[in-house]
């Protein structure tokens, strides 16, 4: 979680750039002019920022170079409440590497100047990651056949539970149910709960060990997984995991084009849905971690590392056992959805395993309830990988009492400063009548458009 140790290669880079030569419309340096301008400017601290440092400050003052980098002096950066404004972190050795970026692409990050830089400081610090295998580092591009959720085509960026839990949901008429009731919070707990299970036991890198994907993501194997659910009583905890493996040549899978990068924990993920005039969409999920990663900060390049190594399971010879080069399970949909040939949803989000819960409930509350896409992603949530079933407080003590009453360990998790435990989601469709795109995304900092 903290240190060298916990970094796994950085791709970002490398993957934007693929997704730019394929399809960008500006330059490369064009892209790249707002994230320059923006390390120029300096990063302001929020006061988010300043509980995100409180709760890592052990981690913090354990490394000289972050610790001189967020608490200077050994003290808080100060904030203020009402706009974003009061202390910046530097962030100009960050602007120099983007230049560098901008100017001889994604090379100049993966080889070079950079790249020693980075492998020389891990390893300077106890790590094992170095230069070699920055510059040996390929993205992986997956062409996925699309899965169906009432005759409404997606893809989730190769995300089994997503996939489970939509195909198992697609054989219950929730919009009858309704959006707050007892009956719908209960079956998206139990889908949840049950392809969490499933893919967390047996999803493994498929170009490096054996793992059922077409399976996990199988209609026929929702199919069976959704006849042992009951609509008034809960499965047993903790639920017990499903055999794919008989259903493994009925589902989409993906074509691995080239040699996506994990998504972890909490509050160092980034997401972005957008949407274009000539009816494109595009959903997008960045991360590095944990708040500020492994908290290995590289001052020549001026980046945090990530700790994204917490994303494998450290015992060896299982399925999602670390291995060079091998992709690592993810939970955290970045969706994309068409009707009729045209793009009417995409969302993304951060938030840990919390982001599939945003992210699925945005889509839907769209597709089965009719919501405005806002009040969509405003909607409150419940979340459950296999045991208990986490609630947003807004669902009511009456539809908690019911849970409760089937079985279910409830645990309400209000919102608390700094925390959003339903994740955050981003999202943008397109009313398929009249054309019009939206936006929604939430929770949101009200205070950092205050004055403007």
């Amino acid at each position: 979680m903290v240190g060298a140790l916990a970094v796994s290669v950085p791709g970002a880079i490398r993957g934007f750039a693929d997704a730019h030569r394929r399809f960008g419309r500006l330059s490369w340096a064009q892209v790249l002019e707002p994230a320059i301008a923006a390390a120029e400017a300096g990063v302001a601290f929020m006061f988010h920022d300043t509980l995100s440092i409180a709760d890592r400050c052990l981690g913090i003052e354990l490394l000289p170079d972050a610790a001189a980098a967020l608490t200077p002096g050994g003290r808080p950066r100060t904030v203020k409440f009402d706009r974003p404004m009061g202390e910046r972190l530097d962030t100009s050795a960050l602007a120099r590497t983007l230049k560098r970026v901008a100017a001889e692409g994604e090379r100049a990050f993966y080889e070079g100047p950079v790249a020693a830089a980075i492998g020389g400081y891990l390893q300077s610090h106890g790590g094992i990651l170095g230069a070699d295998d920055l510059a040996a580092y390929r993205p992986r591009l997956l062409l996925e056949e699309p899965a169906s959720y009432r005759g409404t085509r997606y893809v989730s960026c190769f995300d089994q539970v997503a996939y489970e839990a939509l195909n198992i949901l697609d054989g219950f008429d929730l919009t009858s149910l309704g959006a707050d009731s007892f009956g719908y919070r209960h079956l998206v707990a139990e889908a949840l709960a049950v392809a969490f299970a499933d893919s967390m036991t047996h999803y493994g890198d498929p170009a490096f060990v054996r793992s059922p994907v077409k399976g996990l993501s199988s209609v026929e194997f929702a199919g069976v997984r959704r006849g042992a659910m009951q609509a008034d009583r809960a499965l047993p905890r903790p639920v017990v995991a499903g055999d794919p493996w008989p259903y493994d040549g009925n589902g989409p899978g993906a074509e691995i084009v080239t040699d996506a990068v994990s998504l972890a924990r909490r509050e160092g993920t980034s997401q972005a849905a957008t949407a274009d005039r000539d009816g494109n969409m595009a959903s997008c999920c960045i991360s590095l971690g944990s708040a500020f990663g492994s908290l290995v900060y590289v001052p020549e390049v001026g980046i945090f590392m990530n700790n994204a190594m917490q994303n494998y399971d450290p015992r060896p010879g299982l399925p999602n056992s670390i291995a060079p080069g091998k992709m690592p399970i993810f939970a955290a949909p970045a969706l994309v959805a068409t009707r009729n040939g045209r793009a009417v949803f995409a969302g993304s989000g951060s938030g840990g395993y919390r982001i599939e819960t945003g992210v699925l409930h945005a889509f839907m509350n769209v597709v089965d309830h009719g919501m405005p896409l806002q009040a969509a992603v405003d909607h409150p949530r419940v979340h459950c990988q296999g045991r208990a079933t986490h609630v947003d407080p807004r669902i009511g003590a009456q539809v908690m009492a019911a849970l409760r009453a089937a079985g279910h360990e409830v645990v309400a998790d209000p919102e608390r400063p700094g925390g959003w435990p339903f994740g955050r989601v981003n999202a943008v469709m397109r009313d398929e009548g009249t054309g019009l795109l939206s936006g929604g995304a939430g929770p949101c900092f009200q205070t950092a458009v205050a004055g403007y």
